[in-house]
């Protein structure tokens, strides 16, 4: 394994948060369990597996080693990755990499996703990220991690399973869905961002 670059780590209710932040310097973060990353500010080499990445501002210290993740990726015959980040910087950060592109002689492929304020991503049956608004200086999102399961509709509680069973066969809705907040990343925001989003705690 090279070790390039400073990774703290912390395990908490069953998922691992891997990297390193100091201001104005780098911030990169990946959650290996939820295969999914936050900022670039630098690429330590074993983040280079993770596959899904939210970017939260184009301040440097946040995004400058992204083409170096694309990179290695493709230099490692890996699937190119997943990277949401705002609306506003999706053009911006297409030409950075079209430019670093040229300058190396070689493809950075990759699928980018702006997303707004709201917007959900579905990363699996179990997992989705909604976009939230931040507060910042430069056009920002931050993220937060649902999980999501299905639960038993309260009217169908201590029903025979056969007739649930024989409900849902019909195309009865027999459960619905519950969300539980597993996680949130905020980048660089200001504090107002938890008064207009009570999920974030």
């Amino acid at each position: 394994m090279i070790h390039n670059l400073p990774v703290k780590s912390l395990v908490h209710k069953g998922l691992t948060i891997e990297g390193y932040s100091r201001a104005a310097v780098q911030t990169y973060w990946r959650i290996p369990e939820l295969k999914l990353g936050f900022d670039f500010g630098a690429q330590p080499w074993a983040f280079m597996v993770t596959p899904t990445w939210f970017v939260s501002h184009t301040h440097i210290d946040h995004v400058v080693a992204l083409p170096v993740y694309v990179a290695r990726r493709r230099m490692m015959k890996m699937e190119p990755p997943a990277i949401y980040m705002p609306e506003e910087i999706v053009e911006g950060v297409q030409r950075v990499l079209h430019a670093v592109s040229r300058l190396d002689r070689g493809r950075l492929p990759c699928r980018i996703e702006g997303l707004t304020p709201g917007q959900e991503i579905e990363l699996s049956r179990e997992l989705v990220v909604q976009a939230v608004a931040t507060y910042h200086t430069v056009p920002s999102l931050g993220y937060l991690v649902w999980e999501r399961r299905r639960k038993l509709l309260d009217e169908l509680v201590g029903q025979p399973e056969a007739k649930i069973r024989e409900m849902a066969l019909s195309g009865v809705a027999v459960s619905r869905e519950v969300r539980i907040p597993r996680l949130a990343y905020l980048g660089d925001s200001r504090i107002d961002v938890l008064d207009a989003n009570p999920d974030l705690y």
